[in-house]
């Protein structure tokens, strides 16, 4: 079969490439026909192992055998289902990998198969994005396990755990910068993204409100990563709120870029547009609401849109406050509580001693912003007295044990004190590295190159935007959910950007199909 992409302009053609997939000559048919025999031998194996593990082992083998036929289709999947299965936990599926690693994993050994029979041939043409991304697993990765062990540093299985989080992160980017390579392919990765961040959306409005018990529903699989399950912040299937908010946030805005791009199916695209939208507010989440509100206006300024998103947005706004003001009203009230001055922090500080500054505050302990901060001055920020921490960070974890009773650990809330804590100045540099070229080069190619190609550069640029702002709360650049969506955007928004540079006449041609 060829490897077309979807050029569909309305569900109606979307759905007749879907089934052509299946029924044109080629290996398509073949292809057909083991997905089907693996169909069948799942149901007559559900009714002697769990109908769970059945439905996931056949569909790892849909998701195998069509990725061999179709490469493509590995991006698809990391785009449509990761981030549905990213909220489960190591162990709770397979042993020692959450299942979204282990599909990355399966994907690339697939690909690898595919390349080492079929080509062998190595065209290496590295763009600024690029760059910026190997940057990024080299301090991530590399130079702070290299630092712990140079500085003889107690290192432990979390400690490369973290680490690896880089690299995973790395890869994703560039199975999605391998497998897709036109414009369509784009449109349809967006499209696969925009479907499963609508469910997401929706599903976590559900789950913020409560609706239908979802909550409850949900943390025996997708553990919420606030104190109780239903606390008013949706996580969907992500299982954490703040990377839920960022990642329907980032999507909401691909969608609007979508529509003011003149991409169709209009009313389907607004309908998920509209979901993505629901989920930032019902994730709870302060943070990711004001990031969402900084990328609109880069969107905005960027496409020269701003009143045509002010009239499409005005009426949407109506509706949030309405679906929401019980969420709205919930959140607020989790800003009361004894205010902690920053005088009366440090008189807790020097109360004489960790344990006695820990019970005094517990007492008293304000609002969440005022344990956030307690939480950074007390266990965070004294590290960086010495001088090789700053330069070479402490630890790629983002945590350290906590001495509260019933609380394992204490999560560092801060993504820019989080990028040299892990990996000192060099991270720090790298994460701007990353935002500045990034944003640079999406400029550049959205002023380049129309369709989906440009349309995923400008809601890169806005992406970016976003990340800037919610690092300052958590370290978003590695957090479930934002980086789920953040690094396959950022390789769709530079498809064929190298050879664009070096062929510009044959890319543009290209381009405007």
């Amino acid at each position: 079969m060829s490897a077309r992409a979807i050029e569909a302009r309305s569900v109606v053609e979307y759905v007749d490439h879907v089934l052509g997939f299946f029924t044109e000559a080629g290996r398509g048919r073949p292809a057909f026909v083991i997905a089907a025999s693996l169909a069948f031998v799942a149901g007559m194996s559900s009714a002697v192992i769990d109908g769970t593990i059945a439905v996931a082992l056949v569909g790892l083998g849909v998701v195998t055998i069509m990725t061999w036929v179709h490469p493509p289709l590995a991006g698809y999947a990391m785009v449509a289902a990761a981030p549905a299965i990213v909220g489960l936990d190591r162990d709770q599926v397979l042993p020692f990998l959450r299942p979204n690693e282990a599909l990355l994993g399966v994907l690339i050994v697939i690909l690898a198969t595919r390349w080492l029979l079929y080509s062998r041939k190595v065209d290496v043409r590295l763009n600024a994005v690029d760059v910026t991304m190997v940057g990024l697993v080299a301090t991530g990765f590399a130079i702070p396990l290299i630092a712990q062990v140079v500085r003889l540093r107690p290192m432990g299985l979390d400690d490369i755990l973290y680490a690896l989080v880089f690299v995973r992160l790395g890869l994703l980017y560039g199975l999605i910068r391998h497998t897709i390579r036109t414009p369509g392919q784009v449109r349809t990765a967006i499209g696969f993204s925009l479907a499963t961040a609508s469910v997401l959306g929706l599903l976590g409005l559900m789950d913020s409100l409560n609706l239908l018990d979802t909550a409850e529903r949900l943390n025996p699989y997708f553990p919420n990563a606030g104190p109780v399950a239903d606390d008013g912040r949706g996580a969907a299937s992500i299982g954490n709120p703040i990377g839920f908010g960022v990642y329907a946030a980032i999507n909401c805005c691909l969608g609007l870029a979508m529509l003011l791009g003149g991409e169709r199916p209009v009313v389907p695209l607004a309908l998920a547009t509209a979901c993505c939208g629901l989920g930032v507010f019902g994730s709870g989440q302060i943070g990711p609401t004001l990031s969402f509100v900084v990328g609109l206006v880069v969107l905005a300024v960027l496409t020269r849109s701003v009143m045509r998103l002010t009239a499409w947005l005005a009426p949407a706004v109506l509706v949030v406050l309405v679906v929401v003001s019980p969420l709205i009203l919930r959140r607020i009230d989790g800003f009361g509580g004894f205010e902690v001055t920053s005088a009366t922090r440090q008189a807790i500080a020097e109360a004489g001693g960790q344990e006695e500054s820990r019970l005094l505050f517990d007492a008293n302990p304000g609002s969440s912003w005022d344990v956030r901060l307690y939480n950074l001055e007390t266990f965070f920020i004294p590290e960086f007295n010495d001088p090789l921490n700053v330069a070479l960070g402490v630890t790629p974890q983002a945590r350290v044990p906590s001495p509260r009773e019933g609380e394992d650990f204490i999560w560092i809330e801060s993504g820019h004190l989080w990028l040299v804590w892990s990996g000192g100045i060099p991270l720090f540099i790298a994460f701007f590295g990353f935002i500045g070229v990034g944003m640079y080069t999406a400029a550049r190619v959205s002023r380049s190159m129309v369709g989906p190609v440009g349309i995923a550069a400008v809601a890169f640029v806005a992406a970016l935007s976003m990340l800037f702002v919610a690092q300052t709360f958590d370290p978003h650049l590695t957090l479930r959910g934002t980086a789920d969506i953040l690094y396959p955007l950022a390789a769709l928004a530079t498809t064929g950007w190298s050879a664009a540079r070096a062929r510009p006449h044959l890319v543009k041609d290209h381009i405007h199909v």
